[in-house]
């Protein structure tokens, strides 16, 4: 892509670069600190995945695990892990979609032959602890709709090409990727899984596809995610204490 882009900054400077040039890589010009901890960007007030090419004269704000949106984007990432650590402890799990509103927890859905059981819980979150560790990285591929279904077909994934029907026709479709597991979604996703911080699960319930009685009927699994531990534990601190006043004002 040739030609130079101008991108406005958050303290009202602004830089020059490469027209193609990704929210990354500006990032990564400003500061290797900043680059290390993206998650995403926001580009004209909304949110971008970090390896978006920035292709016109843009206002930029980089977004870290610090930021609302980060957030967001951290348990977005962990929806993907989950689903990667269903798939390797039981191999041929197909998986449908996880949901569009991060703000507090993820979840997706599993053609699974029984519901998941408590003591499914700690393996699986075992498993997303080994999958965060192996320090991943997010990789994001536009595709067209030949190479989803090609993909979808070879690994099984049948409900995926029921969905990619979903997507309207000319909107850029894409596929994110880290190590074995791959699935169609728009993101944005963090660099690597080490960015994901602390996991938990939450709880298991049924789920008929697209919330319709008269389709099969999947196993859903929630789940919350943060950037450390220590933000984990206060969410839940935080549930405790809403609890405590509820139960106050009842008395």
């Amino acid at each position: 892509m040739a030609g130079k882009i101008r991108v406005g900054l958050p303290d009202g400077s602004e830089r020059e670069f490469p027209a193609g040039t990704t929210v990354l890589e500006v990032a990564e010009a400003i500061g290797r600190r900043l680059a290390r901890d993206t998650v995403a960007g926001t580009v004209n007030g909304d949110l971008v995945d970090l390896r978006t090419r920035i292709t016109s004269d843009v206002d930029l704000r980089i977004v870290t695990a610090k930021d609302p949106e980060g957030g967001d984007v951290i348990r977005h990432s962990a929806e993907h892990v989950l689903a990667d650590a269903v798939k390797r402890l039981w191999p041929g799990t197909p998986i449908d979609a996880g949901r569009q509103d991060h703000s507090e927890k993820y979840q997706y859905d599993f053609r699974f032959p029984r519901a998941f059981k408590p003591e499914d819980f700690a393996k699986i979150e075992a498993e997303m602890a080994r999958i965060i560790a192996e320090d991943l990285e997010f990789e994001r591929r536009e595709v067209d709709r030949d190479e989803v279904r090609r993909v979808m077909t070879e690994r099984g994934e049948d409900i995926k090409l029921v969905r990619l029907d979903d997507i309207p026709e000319g909107e850029t479709i894409t596929l994110y990727e880290h190590g074995p597991f791959l699935d169609l979604c728009r993101g944005p996703h963090v660099q690597r899984t080490s960015q994901i911080g602390a996991v938990r699960l939450l709880e298991a319930s049924g789920a008929y596809f697209r919330g319709d009685e008269r389709n099969e009927m999947l196993q859903r699994m929630y789940g919350t995610a943060f950037a450390s531990k220590k933000e984990l534990e206060a969410y839940f601190a935080r549930l405790e204490e809403l609890k405590r006043r509820d139960h106050r004002r009842l008395g």
